[in-house]
């Protein structure tokens, strides 16, 4: 059953063998055994690949159901003896995995040791139930509507540079002022354009699309050339938080707000929460919480 729903999910036999680390014959066979006892095709298989049937659509709901059932009676049975253990396949943006994630996670192994991390960090959107993922944390709106999405906080832009580079150019007074000053910019991927530096006002929104000086594709890069004194950025606040907190970056325009992105941990909502990835995600709840450039307004 559980190959089963794998393979619906993955919507490939090889995709769903590598989730669940088995050699892609035997899922095949699994598959067929179950076609045999049930005396019903449950799959239409073509070599690029696979449909459900009406027959195996609705079993697919109710297996579904049930193998998150017979999950949840053995997580219940085993946790007032057993702590939490196992390895947790999670992926996250690239600037919250080093900034945000990494310096804290030394107190989630003091509270769970036997609970290990696969953190895959990059930019990308990956796909959770085709590679196995147990969940996300994704900056932004959620687009997958299969996907569960539980907002765990928000995070306004803040704009500064050094104060080398303020005392050399001059801080501006308003947004427009940025015009005049060297600006870095960050951009979503390699050749793609950069964000505007985007302002609230009593009428809306105002984006600035500036010409910058310099042009970067990652957050850290972005923040480490802003503390050379290249120009004026306009970063994710949990990124420069410690930065502004030393002192080694000063913001600017603080009387102009800028719109709230929000940030999400998401899971597969057929896949059921084990003990091993429920601690995670509470953990990650309760930190993002207490972080200053994190935690919702």
């Amino acid at each position: 059953m559980n190959a089963f729903v794998r393979v619906v999910e993955a919507g490939t036999f090889t995709k769903a063998a590598d989730t669940l680390n088995l050699p892609n014959a035997t899922v095949t066979r699994l598959i067929q055994s179950l076609e045999q006892d049930l005396k019903v095709r449950l799959l239409h298989r073509t070599t690029r690949s696979v449909t459900v049937t009406p027959e195996g659509a609705t079993y697919y709901e109710r297996v579904v159901r049930l193998l998150a059932d017979l999950s949840d009676i053995e997580s219940s049975a085993s946790q007032s003896t057993a702590k939490p253990s196992g390895r947790v396949r999670v992926e996250s943006a690239a600037a919250i995995a080093s900034l945000v994630i990494l310096p804290a996670l030394e107190e989630f192994y003091r509270d769970f040791p036997d609970v290990g991390i696969e953190l895959g960090v990059g930019n990308r959107r990956a796909d959770l139930v085709a590679e196995g993922i147990d969940c996300a944390i994704r900056v932004g709106e959620i687009t997958e509507q299969m996907l569960v999405a539980r907002r765990i906080g928000e995070f306004h832009f803040t704009t500064g540079a050094t104060p080398k580079f303020l005392a050399a150019h001059g801080t501006p007074a308003t947004p427009e002022e940025l015009h005049e000053r060297p600006t870095i910019g960050l951009e979503a991927a390699r050749g793609g354009r950069a964000f505007p530096f985007r302002f609230k006002t009593a009428s809306g929104e105002l984006e600035l699309a500036l010409s910058h000086r310099l042009v970067l594709n990652d957050t850290t890069s972005y923040l480490a050339a802003a503390l050379a004194s290249l120009g004026i950025i306009q970063a994710p606040a949990y990124a420069v938080h410690e930065a502004i907190r030393s002192g080694q970056l000063m913001p600017v325009l603080q009387d102009w707000d800028t719109p709230s992105t929000p940030v999400h941990v998401i899971y597969a909502p057929n896949r059921y929460l084990s003990a091993k990835v429920r601690v995670f995600i509470d953990w990650i709840v309760a930190l993002f919480e207490r972080h200053e450039g994190l935690k919702r307004r």
